[in-house]
């Protein structure tokens, strides 16, 4: 049942927004009770959040390239990979601010949050290999590399190229080490 609903969602938000999601419509096209889905996401935020999440979750954050560089290099292709979903992206639109009601905050702070906690991975093991200083800001490394990606593909639209992943990856970790 959660994965029909999560699966009924993701295609409503491809094709009417979530400005057009609506849960009851949501529920017809997972073929279950309405009241199935408004027991466990009273509103479309909580389930909007809880498909985000979901798929955040499935998706391997930092992975192991064996460098800095190379770690945010694929961090960077797989936003660009995430954004580029027409669903992720009308979800992204709530995460990032779309919608400023009380759920979307607690919601736009549950999904960073739970990013920048996996993320921070990446650094760990920069770390551990002596390529960043211990004490180094996961947090900030992380935003320094991806927030030109996300002001690309979510704000002014630009292309973003595998010459740009590598250049944003190139100064954050620069940036981390004291280099720039």
């Amino acid at each position: 049942m959660v994965a029909a609903v999560r699966r009924a969602a993701e295609e409503l938000l491809e094709e009417v927004g979530y400005e057009g999601l609506i849960l009851t419509e949501v529920a017809t096209r997972a073929q279950v009770n309405k009241t199935t889905v408004y027991r466990r996401w009273p509103t479309k935020v909580d389930l909007v959040t809880d498909l985000f999440l979901s798929r955040t979750a499935e998706q391997d954050i930092g992975r192991d390239t064996g460098s800095l560089v190379g770690d945010l290099t694929a961090l960077i292709h797989d936003i660009a990979g995430i954004v580029n979903n027409p669903a992720a992206r009308a979800v992204l639109s709530v995460v990032i601010g779309g919608v400023l009601d009380e759920d979307a905050r607690v919601a736009r702070t549950a999904f960073w949050a739970e990013r920048f906690r996996r993320g921070a991975v990446i650094a760990d093991r920069a770390v551990a290999r002596g390529e960043l200083p211990a004490g180094t800001d996961a947090r900030l490394l992380l935003e320094d590399a991806c927030s030109p990606a996300y002001f690309r593909l979510l704000i002014s639209g630009e292309a973003l190229t595998d010459a740009d992943i590598e250049l944003f990856a190139r100064r954050a970790a620069g940036r981390a080490t004291g280099l720039q």
